[in-house]
């Protein structure tokens, strides 16, 4: 559970704050409603808390001094205040925290907690700042780790492309256009040519004031651009749109091919890349093993517990495959209780050893569900032949997995 400050003496307030914070699931509210309060907090609690939530003016500190004291322990700070005027958003920004919301409805609560889920996944998002002068780089990267997103740098074009040869994680790419060996519209243009606009978000920058420039990094694959100087806002808004652009695409590409359950493949991704795998085998010396696994006794789990704790079986039976997985093997929820794998270069001993320690390892694993402890064992039939297609591959294992079910369950079977 990530632990979220909040610092509000307003009991009607709080209580829907800390009640938004808690929907979430993944988020641990902690309640302060005084300035001495939070200072009990910080100091019981060092360096536990990811972010915190402020309201300005406290019986003990009407002046803000609540957003030092936060900020003096490191921990990323969003104000929600009802009040707003220019000399508090420059006093604010200075200080550099996070956001300042404004107290206006239940929205501005949904929108002041969803920020912070956001600084939470800005934690895994990659930037590449791009520019030939080290105070703009800097500035711009100091901005970026405010919301806590990684960065890199270069300093011009050909050096930004090593560092994204280098960094293929990298999601999102800020860059100058003039700068030496080479400028932002071909780095756009080379950048362009490896990701398209769904893989990597590209936004020009630029303090040229030909209005020109943005229409022609736009025209060269960009996603966006933002003049020089811009407002802090104005950044943040732009940067985190075209994150989120990317992220519902992929998040898009997954519901396509993941089951929603388990996040395990689904079975039109397994056998889209299994039967590539399968041709690719045909004509070298790859080795594939095929197997199909299917949980036992699974109805007597959903009549006698419920369809909620059926779901638990299957979502912690997958997270016990997936690290059992290398790279290159598949592993597919295929049905209801059923899965399919295909190994790769794997010895028949070698595959016969994974299926034992996967059937032995769901044996001794104890589910909690409620007042009770669930077990369940799996039954696995195994295909060691290549065959004709997957299709017959898969259709040899589940004969075999039909024989371990006759054959008492919880076993492995093996087509020779």
């Amino acid at each position: 559970m990530v632990k979220i400050l909040i610092v509000e003496d307003s009991r009607s307030q709080s209580g829907m704050i800390v009640n938004e914070v808690r929907s979430r699931g993944n988020l641990l509210p902690l309640l302060a409603e005084s300035f001495s309060q939070a200072k009990e907090l910080l100091e019981a609690n060092p360096g536990t808390f990811f972010a915190a939530l402020l309201d300005l003016h406290l019986p003990d500190a009407p002046h803000g001094e609540i957003v030092d004291l936060v900020l003096e322990h490191g921990v990323a700070s969003i104000v929600f205040t009802g009040e707003f005027n220019d000399e508090l958003r420059e006093r604010m920004l200075a200080k550099r925290v996070v956001d300042y919301v404004i107290k206006e409805n239940t929205s501005s609560i949904v929108h002041v907690v969803s920020q912070v889920e956001r600084l939470i996944r800005n934690q895994e998002i990659k930037v590449l700042v791009v520019d030939d002068s080290r105070s703009a780089r800097k500035m711009i990267v100091e901005l970026l780790k405010i919301h806590k997103f990684k960065t890199v740098e270069a300093e011009d074009g050909v050096m930004a492309m090593e560092v994204l040869a280098q960094n293929p994680d990298v999601l999102l790419v800020l860059t100058d256009y003039n700068m030496p060996h080479m400028d932002g519209f071909e780095l756009t243009r080379k950048i362009r040519r490896l990701y398209t606009k769904n893989q990597v978000a590209i936004i020009g920058l630029s303090s040229h004031s030909n209005n020109l420039l943005s229409a022609r990094f736009l025209k060269r694959g960009a996603n966006d651009f933002i003049a020089k100087p811009c407002l802090t806002e104005e950044f943040f808004v732009r940067v985190t749109q075209n994150v989120e652009i990317i992220e519902y695409i992929h998040a898009l590409k997954d519901a396509a091919i993941k089951d929603f359950l388990t996040g395990l493949p689904n079975r039109r991704h397994f056998m889209d890349i299994g039967e590539k795998w399968h041709a690719h085998a045909v004509n070298t010396t790859i080795t594939l093993i095929a197997g199909t696994m299917d949980i036992d006794f699974f109805k007597k789990v959903n009549d006698t517990y419920g369809h909620e704790a059926g779901d638990l079986v299957l979502k912690r039976v997958s997270a016990l495959i997936k690290p059992l997985v290398d790279g290159t093997d598949l592993v597919a929820r295929v049905g209801g209780e059923e899965f399919s794998v295909l190994l790769v270069n794997k010895s028949s001993e070698a595959a016969y050893a994974w299926f034992e320690q996967l059937r032995t390892e769901i044996q001794a694993m104890e589910i909690p569900y409620n007042d009770h402890i669930l077990r369940v064992t799996i039954s696995i039939g195994v295909c060691q032949t290549p065959g004709e297609s997957l299709a017959e591959m898969l259709d040899i294992a589940d004969k075999r997995l039909y024989d371990a079910k006759r054959s008492g369950r919880n076993r492995v079977s093996v087509a020779n």
